[in-house]
């Protein structure tokens, strides 16, 4: 029996009555299907071979392990470094140790004389104020009342010194309690008084030097008191001076 539709072309008939794998959708649909598969084994196969080439790329992982480390080993670099100079800045315990060591041999320093005064003459193992007996009470540059007290200054040390430092050091002139301070000349002796506070006093040499202090009452005695050079205290001896 022939089911052909009388209104049908024979070419009608046959493409109404293909196989379901020749119509066109389900060629197109197996077409896409074909194109998803081999899109998703070429995506498999790409990536799979870019985590082997990474896993086997060693040069590429040493040379970033190596970064890391420089960087690393560059932090602790800097670091040691910070801590040894922050260390270095502050003196060692052996070095503390040898800073005492040092201060107390100077402490212990051997003096045949650290100081002895008498008959006007004031020595030391280091120098010797020999005093003139030429004291005078003066007027300094501004009119005032002044001591003028001439001596001989002998350096027994062996480096340069200053007569009127060494002197200001080791020699007080009191009036009653309070110090008497020194002032600037005026007359004939001012070059002296001046010589005597900037000259330097070469080793084993003596020096003609002068010192001048304002005092406050020119009724007053003035007492002049001598340093021991070691224990920095003054002598049990003492030298007035009478103003009146």
């Amino acid at each position: 029996m022939d089911n052909q539709k009388p209104n049908m072309t024979r070419g009608q008939y046959r493409k109404e009555h293909k196989p379901f794998y020749k119509k066109a959708p389900f060629i197109i649909i197996l077409v896409v299907i074909l194109i998803a598969i081999i899109a998703g084994i070429i995506y498999w196969s790409v990536g799979n071979a870019h985590k082997n080439n990474a896993d086997n790329d060693n040069d590429r992982v040493e040379n970033v392990q190596s970064n890391k480390n420089q960087n690393s080993s560059k932090k602790n670099s800097k670091s040691a470094d910070s801590k040894s100079v922050k260390k270095g800045d502050q003196p060692s315990k052996k070095d503390k140790k040898s800073d005492r060591k040092k201060q107390d041999k100077k402490s212990d320093k051997t003096f045949n004389n650290p100081g002895s005064y008498k008959n006007l003459d004031y020595k030391t193992d280091d120098f010797e104020f020999k005093m003139s007996n030429d004291v005078k009470l003066v007027k300094d540059s501004n009119g005032d009342p002044a001591l003028l007290i001439k001596y001989t200054y002998t350096n027994k040390t062996n480096k340069a010194q200053i007569a009127q430092k060494v002197q200001t050091k080791n020699m007080v002139l009191k009036q009653g309690d309070k110090v008497l301070t020194p002032t600037g000349g005026d007359g004939d002796y001012s070059s002296q008084v001046s010589s005597t506070n900037m000259n330097e006093v070469k080793p084993n040499t003596s020096f003609d030097g002068a010192l001048l202090v304002k005092v406050n009452d020119a009724n007053s005695d003035v007492n002049m008191y001598f340093m021991n050079i070691k224990t920095n205290k003054f002598l049990d001896t003492m030298q007035p001076f009478k103003l009146s």
